[in-house]
Protein backbone atom coordinates (compact mmCIF):
# COMPACT_ATOMS: atom_id res chain seq x y z
CA UNK A 1 0.00 0.00 0.00
CA UNK A 2 2.74 2.44 0.94
CA UNK A 3 5.16 1.38 -1.77
CA UNK A 4 3.01 2.07 -4.80
CA UNK A 5 4.37 4.27 -7.55
CA UNK A 6 2.14 7.35 -7.06
CA UNK A 7 3.69 7.96 -3.65
CA UNK A 8 7.31 7.82 -4.61
CA UNK A 9 7.37 8.99 -8.23
CA UNK A 10 7.77 12.59 -9.36
CA UNK A 11 5.17 14.69 -11.12
CA UNK A 12 2.10 14.03 -9.00
CA UNK A 13 -1.07 16.11 -9.15
CA UNK A 14 -3.02 18.11 -6.60
CA UNK A 15 -5.47 15.22 -6.39
CA UNK A 16 -2.59 12.83 -5.61
CA UNK A 17 -1.35 15.06 -2.79
CA UNK A 18 -4.76 15.40 -1.19
CA UNK A 19 -5.72 11.76 -1.72
CA UNK A 20 -2.59 10.38 -0.07
CA UNK A 21 -2.88 12.91 2.74
CA UNK A 22 -6.38 11.54 3.32
CA UNK A 23 -5.01 7.98 3.33
CA UNK A 24 -2.45 8.98 5.96
CA UNK A 25 -4.85 10.99 8.13
CA UNK A 26 -8.05 8.92 8.03
CA UNK A 27 -6.62 6.32 10.48
CA UNK A 28 -7.10 8.92 13.23
CA UNK A 29 -10.84 8.99 12.53
CA UNK A 30 -11.07 5.19 12.35
CA UNK A 31 -8.99 4.84 15.52
CA UNK A 32 -11.21 7.35 17.35
CA UNK A 33 -14.26 5.29 16.44
CA UNK A 34 -12.51 2.13 17.67
CA UNK A 35 -11.40 3.92 20.82
CA UNK A 36 -14.88 5.00 21.84
CA UNK A 37 -16.26 1.56 20.90
CA UNK A 38 -13.76 -0.79 22.58
CA UNK A 39 -12.23 1.59 25.17
CA UNK A 40 -8.59 0.37 24.89
CA UNK A 41 -6.28 0.60 27.89
CA UNK A 42 -3.65 3.32 28.23
CA UNK A 43 -0.96 0.67 27.82
CA UNK A 44 -2.19 -0.28 24.36
CA UNK A 45 -2.31 3.37 23.33
CA UNK A 46 1.19 3.87 24.74
CA UNK A 47 2.50 0.98 22.63
CA UNK A 48 1.34 2.71 19.45
CA UNK A 49 2.65 6.05 20.70
CA UNK A 50 6.11 4.57 21.19
CA UNK A 51 6.08 2.94 17.77
CA UNK A 52 5.00 6.17 16.12
CA UNK A 53 7.66 8.17 18.00
CA UNK A 54 10.42 6.12 16.38
CA UNK A 55 8.79 6.40 12.98
CA UNK A 56 8.37 10.16 13.26
CA UNK A 57 12.03 10.62 14.22
CA UNK A 58 13.08 8.61 11.16
CA UNK A 59 10.63 10.61 9.03
CA UNK A 60 12.04 13.99 9.99
CA UNK A 61 15.65 12.73 9.80
CA UNK A 62 15.65 11.05 6.40
CA UNK A 63 12.64 12.45 4.55
CA UNK A 64 12.37 16.04 5.74
CA UNK A 65 15.47 17.72 7.16
CA UNK A 66 17.92 15.70 5.08
CA UNK A 67 16.00 16.46 1.89
CA UNK A 68 15.74 20.13 2.83
CA UNK A 69 19.54 20.17 3.17
CA UNK A 70 19.94 18.46 -0.21
CA UNK A 71 17.63 20.93 -1.95
CA UNK A 72 18.50 24.22 -0.24
CA UNK A 73 21.69 23.77 1.81
CA UNK A 74 22.57 23.54 5.48
CA UNK A 75 21.61 27.04 6.64
CA UNK A 76 18.19 27.08 5.01
CA UNK A 77 17.52 23.61 6.41
CA UNK A 78 18.50 24.64 9.93
CA UNK A 79 16.54 27.91 9.71
CA UNK A 80 13.38 26.13 8.60
CA UNK A 81 13.82 23.40 11.19
CA UNK A 82 14.19 25.82 14.09
CA UNK A 83 11.29 27.96 12.82
CA UNK A 84 9.04 24.87 12.74
CA UNK A 85 10.21 23.84 16.19
CA UNK A 86 9.46 27.16 17.86
CA UNK A 87 6.24 27.67 15.91
CA UNK A 88 4.89 24.38 17.20
CA UNK A 89 5.96 25.20 20.78
CA UNK A 90 4.27 28.59 20.64
CA UNK A 91 1.05 27.27 19.11
CA UNK A 92 1.00 24.38 21.57
CA UNK A 93 1.24 26.78 24.51
CA UNK A 94 -1.68 28.80 23.18
CA UNK A 95 -3.78 25.64 22.87
CA UNK A 96 -2.77 24.54 26.38
CA UNK A 97 -3.86 27.88 27.83
CA UNK A 98 -7.42 27.31 26.64
CA UNK A 99 -7.57 23.93 28.30
CA UNK A 100 -6.20 21.22 26.02
CA UNK A 101 -2.99 20.12 27.71
CA UNK A 102 -2.73 16.40 27.05
CA UNK A 103 -4.34 15.55 23.74
CA UNK A 104 -2.98 11.99 23.72
CA UNK A 105 -4.12 11.01 27.22
CA UNK A 106 -6.50 8.04 27.36
CA UNK A 107 -7.68 9.22 30.78
CA UNK A 108 -8.84 12.70 29.92
CA UNK A 109 -8.90 12.71 26.13
CA UNK A 110 -7.22 16.09 26.12
CA UNK A 111 -9.79 17.94 28.25
CA UNK A 112 -8.70 16.92 31.73
CA UNK A 113 -6.93 19.02 34.37
CA UNK A 114 -9.35 21.91 33.83
CA UNK A 115 -10.79 24.30 36.36
CA UNK A 116 -14.59 24.21 36.84
CA UNK A 117 -14.89 27.39 34.82
CA UNK A 118 -12.82 25.98 31.98
CA UNK A 119 -14.90 22.81 31.91
CA UNK A 120 -17.97 24.92 31.23
CA UNK A 121 -16.43 26.84 28.39
CA UNK A 122 -17.84 26.06 25.00
CA UNK A 123 -14.50 26.55 23.27
CA UNK A 124 -13.01 23.34 24.73
CA UNK A 125 -14.09 21.27 21.73
CA UNK A 126 -12.71 23.86 19.33
CA UNK A 127 -9.44 23.96 21.23
CA UNK A 128 -9.19 20.19 20.88
CA UNK A 129 -9.72 20.46 17.13
CA UNK A 130 -7.01 23.11 16.87
CA UNK A 131 -4.61 21.09 18.99
CA UNK A 132 -5.10 17.89 17.00
CA UNK A 133 -4.78 19.74 13.69
CA UNK A 134 -1.57 21.27 15.02
CA UNK A 135 -0.10 17.77 15.10
CA UNK A 136 -1.30 16.81 11.64
CA UNK A 137 -0.65 19.95 9.60
CA UNK A 138 3.17 19.69 9.36
CA UNK A 139 2.85 16.00 8.53
CA UNK A 140 0.28 16.71 5.82
CA UNK A 141 2.41 19.50 4.40
CA UNK A 142 5.25 17.03 3.94
CA UNK A 143 2.92 14.75 1.98
CA UNK A 144 1.82 17.58 -0.29
CA UNK A 145 5.39 18.60 -0.99
CA UNK A 146 6.24 15.01 -1.94
CA UNK A 147 4.30 15.33 -5.19
CA UNK A 148 6.25 18.21 -6.64
CA UNK A 149 8.38 17.79 -9.74
CA UNK A 150 11.38 17.05 -7.54
CA UNK A 151 10.01 14.68 -4.87
CA UNK A 152 11.14 15.63 -1.39
CA UNK A 153 9.72 12.73 0.59
CA UNK A 154 9.01 9.04 0.08
CA UNK A 155 6.35 6.48 0.88
CA UNK A 156 7.77 6.21 4.39
CA UNK A 157 6.08 9.54 5.11
CA UNK A 158 2.68 7.99 4.44
CA UNK A 159 3.49 5.03 6.67
CA UNK A 160 4.87 7.11 9.55
CA UNK A 161 2.00 9.60 9.56
CA UNK A 162 -0.66 6.87 9.33
CA UNK A 163 0.80 4.88 12.21
CA UNK A 164 1.34 8.02 14.29
CA UNK A 165 -2.37 8.83 13.98
CA UNK A 166 -3.55 5.53 15.47
CA UNK A 167 -2.70 6.18 19.15
CA UNK A 168 -4.03 9.74 19.07
CA UNK A 169 -7.37 8.51 17.77
CA UNK A 170 -7.55 5.57 20.18
CA UNK A 171 -6.67 7.65 23.23
CA UNK A 172 -8.94 10.56 22.41
CA UNK A 173 -11.88 8.36 21.47
CA UNK A 174 -11.73 6.52 24.78
CA UNK A 175 -10.86 9.59 26.84
CA UNK A 176 -13.51 11.87 25.40
CA UNK A 177 -16.15 9.20 25.92
CA UNK A 178 -15.08 8.89 29.58
CA UNK A 179 -15.36 12.67 29.80
CA UNK A 180 -19.00 12.54 28.73
CA UNK A 181 -18.61 13.76 25.13
CA UNK A 182 -21.10 12.24 22.70
CA UNK A 183 -20.09 9.75 20.02
CA UNK A 184 -21.24 12.10 17.25
CA UNK A 185 -19.22 15.01 18.62
CA UNK A 186 -16.06 12.91 18.91
CA UNK A 187 -16.32 11.71 15.32
CA UNK A 188 -17.16 15.22 14.09
CA UNK A 189 -14.05 16.60 15.83
CA UNK A 190 -11.76 14.12 14.14
CA UNK A 191 -13.46 14.44 10.77
CA UNK A 192 -12.74 18.17 10.98
CA UNK A 193 -9.09 17.45 11.72
CA UNK A 194 -8.83 15.14 8.70
CA UNK A 195 -10.37 17.80 6.44
CA UNK A 196 -8.02 20.53 7.70
CA UNK A 197 -4.96 18.33 7.20
CA UNK A 198 -5.99 17.25 3.69
CA UNK A 199 -6.47 20.90 2.75
CA UNK A 200 -3.03 21.68 4.21
CA UNK A 201 -1.50 19.08 1.96
CA UNK A 202 -3.19 20.57 -1.09
CA UNK A 203 -2.16 24.11 -0.18
CA UNK A 204 1.45 23.04 0.32
CA UNK A 205 1.44 21.39 -3.11
CA UNK A 206 -0.01 24.46 -4.86
CA UNK A 207 2.15 27.04 -3.10
CA UNK A 208 5.37 25.08 -3.50
CA UNK A 209 4.84 23.96 -7.11
CA UNK A 210 6.67 26.92 -8.69
CA UNK A 211 8.64 28.04 -5.65
CA UNK A 212 12.45 28.29 -5.74
CA UNK A 213 14.45 25.51 -4.12
CA UNK A 214 15.25 27.68 -1.11
CA UNK A 215 11.56 28.05 -0.28
CA UNK A 216 10.90 24.35 -0.87
CA UNK A 217 13.75 23.44 1.47
CA UNK A 218 12.62 25.97 4.07
CA UNK A 219 9.06 24.64 4.17
CA UNK A 220 10.21 21.03 4.22
CA UNK A 221 12.54 21.69 7.15
CA UNK A 222 9.78 23.70 8.86
CA UNK A 223 7.56 20.62 8.73
CA UNK A 224 10.44 18.59 10.19
CA UNK A 225 10.79 21.00 13.10
CA UNK A 226 7.07 20.78 13.82
CA UNK A 227 7.20 16.99 13.80
CA UNK A 228 10.22 17.02 16.13
CA UNK A 229 8.52 19.29 18.67
CA UNK A 230 5.31 17.24 18.50
CA UNK A 231 7.22 14.00 19.09
CA UNK A 232 9.11 15.30 22.13
CA UNK A 233 6.22 17.19 23.72
CA UNK A 234 3.13 15.13 22.95
CA UNK A 235 4.12 11.59 21.96
CA UNK A 236 7.11 10.42 24.00
CA UNK A 237 5.96 11.68 27.46
CA UNK A 238 2.60 9.90 27.23
CA UNK A 239 4.22 6.66 26.05
CA UNK A 240 6.88 6.67 28.76
CA UNK A 241 4.32 7.06 31.54
CA UNK A 242 2.87 3.65 30.71
CA UNK A 243 5.64 1.47 29.27
CA UNK A 244 8.80 3.03 30.80
CA UNK A 245 11.99 1.43 29.42
CA UNK A 246 10.05 -0.46 26.76
CA UNK A 247 9.69 2.91 25.05
CA UNK A 248 13.26 2.61 23.76
CA UNK A 249 12.72 -0.89 22.37
CA UNK A 250 9.39 -0.19 20.70
CA UNK A 251 10.39 3.27 19.53
CA UNK A 252 13.62 1.88 18.13
CA UNK A 253 11.63 -0.74 16.25
CA UNK A 254 9.45 1.99 14.76
CA UNK A 255 12.56 3.88 13.67
CA UNK A 256 13.96 0.75 12.02
CA UNK A 257 10.72 0.09 10.14
CA UNK A 258 10.50 3.66 8.83
CA UNK A 259 14.22 3.67 7.96
CA UNK A 260 13.77 0.47 5.98
CA UNK A 261 10.73 1.74 4.10
CA UNK A 262 12.44 5.05 3.38
CA UNK A 263 15.48 3.42 1.79
CA UNK A 264 13.67 0.65 -0.04
CA UNK A 265 10.92 2.75 -1.63
CA UNK A 266 12.41 6.23 -1.88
Amino acid sequence: MFAVDPVSNAGGTLFDAMYWSFVAMVPVLIAAWLGLSIMPSRRISAFFLALSAGMLIALLSYDLVEEAFRVAGIWIALLGFMAGLFSYIGANQIVAQVGVRRRHSANCGGIGHLTPDQQKERNTAMALVIGAALDGIPESMSIGISFLENPLVSSSVILAVAVANIPEGLASGAGLKRSGVSRLTILAVWLSVVVVCVLSSGIAFVVMEDAPNAIKGLVTAFAGGGVMAMTFQAVIPEAYEEIKDWLSVIGGSGFAIAFLVSHLFH
